[in-house]
């Protein structure tokens, strides 16, 4: 009977300091970078030159950037093309267009994605529609 008493003080001993530990935090994301640093970063991974930094929040809130990039000057066709990209505040990598949900994914909340039917168009004068 001793020994029992004896085994659970020892185990009680034991789980007490376990149970008082403090809760661990939700991670907080890491600290945003200043745009200049977004900028440089784009620029050296991408051989492109940084039109605008622009600062956003996506669907979740997380924080990120719209960065505007110009290719740079050449003879092919991509010459002085300007994209617009997604990037994280935090790490300055590209954010995906879409998330993947249960049922396929998400297209990024807000513009428009329908076929060119404005009047100023030609084709669309002569009734043909660009897809």
């Amino acid at each position: 009977m001793r020994l029992l008493i004896a085994g659970l003080l020892l185990a009680g001993a034991v789980a007490v300091p376990a149970l008082a530990q403090p809760v661990a935090q939700p991670v907080t994301p890491a600290a945003a970078k200043p745009p200049d640093e977004i900028k440089q970063i784009v620029e050296k991974t991408y051989n492109v030159q940084v039109l605008r930094v622009t600062e956003m929040a996506l669907e979740d809130g997380t924080p990120a950037y719209r960065v505007a990039a110009m290719m740079p000057g050449s003879s092919g066709n991509s010459a002085f093309l300007v994209n617009s990209l997604t990037v994280d505040a935090a790490t300055g990598t590209p954010v995906a267009p879409f998330r993947h949900g249960a049922s396929g994914y998400t297209l990024p909340e807000g513009g428009s994605y329908e076929p060119n039917r404005s009047t100023a168009n030609p084709a669309v004068a002569r009734g043909h529609t660009w897809r």
